[in-house]
């Protein structure tokens, strides 16, 4: 008898569901995606309203010929890919190549549980062309903004230059509050508060009749110190009021990725990454189950069958009474019914009791999504606020005091601005109190924060721009296209992000507005809906597109035919002349072509390149000494310098003679940390950096005798660096992949040793020269990816305790 097919995305996911469904079915994956646009042309016929070029992904070709080859053989398939639009548009390639109409149905499931895969085993239904329509405007609109605009970048700016209809938004963000925070003046400001008896407590709210926050004029606060020395409040009025504070709601996409970046350090790949685990399911007790629903959502709504799986659990842990009644709605109407927020699928699997069955990171993640489902089920916390009310004469102050009276949801987890509770005074209208304390507190206005992950993933959403989807893809784009550097987990844009970003917002408006493009969210949805139709957008979009484009082209070619001298010479005198090549702008003599100067990084003001001269001297010469580095008092066994340099995974050590002896070495970390915050001496120009090198060696040469030689193939350990820290490997590797762990007080001697050792000198020296050795180059990784796996368990980002949502 023939079986039933069942086509999914991933292995994994496949897994997870032939167990469930069990004999008379077989379960099978795509690997994602199968059919796309060509890689090395835009793939968009444009005069034939915009039909698409599909074709097979490389590597593709043997899965679409097996699930072709098993469809035949089947008596029904079922298309199974994400509930999403990306999902339903590659269930719609799968359906059109294996060209099995009659039999093709389409299924989707929020969660991979037994009830909901069975359920949508009942309940199939036809491929939603609305969707795939507008999955289909969304990656035609993306190719068109890329394939169009990008190779004009290339002209003007480099090779690296692109242009993305949401990222160049993003990058816009950046750039737009890094202006900000440059351009901002801080100001001096006065908050005020009084004491009066009872222990109340009252802020400054008003003074002749104004609302005040803070008070920027000092006179202001000259003459209130005199008005209000010695002197009473009387209470203008005294109210009780009752209120309540619902618990947070279950996580949608935007939410999850902001809260993991906040409390677990994760970037959005990587929440993204471990979520999609998680809902594809895991072995657990030797069973392979489904742990989250989809976590690429939009909606913060739960199903019945959800609420009800939580309010038997929270009835039998904590009593009825902590039972919270929501009905919550989806924010966006075109939110179809299935999808929900992110929550367990099963409440009853707590993770502590299958934490054996996670790796560190997947527990974490699944903490964090299981303790904030189960809050958002909790009751209410309920409490009395009393409002205060107090006069003397132009000025007004109020407080508030609050009382709770039912702990709801607080029981098990407050947040970090939880409400302050306290009794009650015998307070009343009329009642006149010395103020006991004038506090009269001085600060300064700080500057706009920085996005972090976390807080462009919450800009994006609040401006409507992309979609849960797209949010890790957009932050991964600008960190790999250098458009921005991370540092202390804070976006900066880089000179080259800027420059493309002035350049796109120069001369193509639509793309860098944000209304624009948050409205062109709304017509994709709208598309979803089936109320806009897909070809009339592109064709809009298209026809004032190529009008930008068009006038950017003559701006092209008036700049290509630009001479533009610099203030720096060549060598025979003359004025070095600006280019713009593949690797972006550079300086060329005009009598010798093989003469040039890299202009990297090295900002040039555009009133100077309209005015055919620009004036980049004193840069050039800096950029220049940049690159020879920085002198140490750190030398080679043959007596040559070391000098500090920057490349492409941050500073390390040269030797001035490296033509010849090809020295290099990483710096250490605890010394690259203090270069950045400027705490190295200098001495004549000379960083001083020895004493602390040598000592950091040495220490790391005692951890690596300590470990002893490898239990599996008897070579010695060496100290390696990942991404999440140091570690011991095997010398022998690739042959022997032996890992392990450095003890901790180890590890931690090994960062802290500059402060709190001194090595032996001359063992120091040996084992400096015998490192130098052995390190050659500092691009070179030789840590596997299976051994950067292997040592995540060595951090640990904030615990989450108790039911608190991962917070510390």
């Amino acid at each position: 008898m023939a079986k039933k097919l069942v086509i999914v995305e991933s292995p994994s996911k496949a897994k997870t569901i032939e167990k469930i469904l069990g004999k008379g079915y077989e379960v099978t994956a795509s690997y994602g995606h199968v059919i796309d646009l060509p890689k090395t042309k835009i793939g968009i016929d444009v005069e034939n309203n915009f039909e698409p070029k599909y074709q097979v992904i490389k590597g593709k070709g043997e899965v679409l010929k097996k699930l072709k080859d098993k469809s035949k053989k089947a008596s029904t398939v079922y298309l199974a890919s994400d509930q999403d639009r990306e999902g339903e548009a590659i269930a719609w390639h799968i359906s059109n190549y294996i060209k099995q109409p009659e039999k093709t149905k389409r299924i989707e499931f929020n969660e991979i549980t037994k009830t909901a895969v069975n359920n949508a085993i009942k309940h199939p239904r036809d491929i939603n062309e609305n969707l795939v329509h507008a999955q289909q405007a969304r990656r035609l609109l993306d190719r068109i903004v890329g394939y169009k605009i990008s190779p004009l970048l290339w002209k003007t700016i480099n090779k690296n230059a692109s242009a993305g209809r949401v990222q160049s938004v993003a990058l816009k963000l950046i750039c737009d509050l890094e202006d900000e925070i440059k351009s901002f003046v801080p100001q001096k400001y006065w908050e005020v508060n009084a004491e009066l008896e009872k222990e109340i407590k009252v802020n400054l709210v008003e003074i002749s009749g104004e609302k005040v926050d803070k008070i920027f004029d000092e006179e202001a606060v000259k003459k209130l110190k005199k008005d209000l020395k010695n002197k009473d409040l009387t209470l203008e009025s005294v109210e009780v009021k009752k209120k309540s504070q619902r618990p947070p709601l279950v996580f949608k996409t935007s939410t999850l990725q902001q809260l993991a970046s906040s409390y677990l350090g994760y970037g959005a790949t990587k929440t993204m990454r471990i979520a999609q685990q998680l809902y594809e399911g895991l072995s657990i007790d030797g069973e392979n189950r489904g742990l989250i629903t989809y976590m690429r959502t939009d909606s913060t709504r739960v199903s019945m069958d959800a609420i009800n799986m939580a309010k038997e659990y929270i009835t039998s842990k904590y009593g009825k009474e902590y039972v919270g009644y929501y009905v919550t709605k989806n924010s966006k109407s075109n939110v179809q019914d299935a999808h929900e927020g992110i929550r367990p699928s099963d409440i009853n699997l707590e993770p502590d009791a299958i934490q054996s069955y996670l790796t560190n990171d997947q527990y974490k993640l699944y903490k964090l999504i299981w303790n904030r489902f189960l809050v958002s089920q909790f009751a209410a916390m309920k409490y009395e606020q009393m409002q205060i009310n107090a006069v003397n004469g132009d000025y007004k102050f109020r407080g508030t005091i609050n009382k709770v009276i039912f702990d709801g949801y607080y029981k098990v987890f407050k947040e970090e601005d939880e409400i302050k509770t306290a009794d009650f005074p015998e307070l009343k209208e009329g009642d006149i109190y010395k103020i006991e304390k004038l506090n009269v507190e001085e600060g300064i206005t700080k500057a706009p924060t920085r996005y972090s992950e976390a807080t462009l993933v919450k800009k994006l959403e609040s401006e409507g721009i992309g979609r849960p989807s797209t949010y890790a893809s957009i932050v991964e784009t600008l960190k790999t296209r250098e458009y921005v550097e991370v540092i202390e987990k804070r976006f900066h844009p880089t000179y080259l992000g800027y420059e493309v970003k002035n350049e796109l917002e120069k001369n193509f408006q639509d793309i860098m507005n944000i209304k624009f493009t948050a409205n062109m969210e709304e017509d994709l949805d709208k598309i979803e809906e089936g109320n806009v139709e897909w070809v009339e957008l592109l064709r809009n979009f298209y026809n004032s597109l190529e009008k930008e484009i068009d006038k950017y082209e003559i701006e092209i070619e008036k700049i290509k035919d630009r001479r533009i001298e610099s203030d720096v010479l060549s060598s025979d005198g003359t004025p070095m002349l600006l280019k713009t090549g593949r690797f972006g702008k550079y300086l060329v003599s005009e009598t010798n072509p093989e003469e040039k100067v890299t202009l990297k990084n090295i900002p040039i003001e555009p009133e100077q390149l309209e005015a055919g001269k620009i004036f980049i001297k004193s840069e050039v010469e800096k950029l220049m000494a940049d690159k020879i580095g920085i002198p140490t008092d750190f030398f080679t066994q043959d007596n040559k310098r070391y000098f500090v340099k920057k490349g492409r995974f941050g500073e390390y050590l040269e030797s001035e003679d490296f033509k010849n002896d090809e020295k290099r070495m990483s710096l250490p970390l605890p010394i690259k940390q203090k270069l950045k915050k400027g705490e190295l001496n200098t001495v004549d120009g000379i960083l001083q950096v020895k004493d602390e090198i040598i000592t950091i060696i040495e220490e790391e040469r005692r951890i690596v005798e300590e470990a002893g030689v490898c239990e599996k193939c008897g070579r010695p350990f060496e100290i390696k660096t990942g991404r999440f820290g140091k570690f011991l490997a095997c010398t022998g590797y690739p042959e022997c992949k032996t890992i392990k762990a450095i003890p901790k007080d180890k590890k931690k001697a090994s960062k802290t040793s500059g402060k709190s050792r001194t090595a032996s000198t001359a063992k120091a020296k040996k084992s400096t020269a015998e490192t130098a050795k052995k390190t050659k180059s500092t691009s070179k990784k030789t840590t596997a990816k299976k051994t950067e796996t292997k040592s995540k368990t060595k951090t640990s980002a904030k615990k989450t305790t108790g039911t608190k949502t991962g917070k510390k």
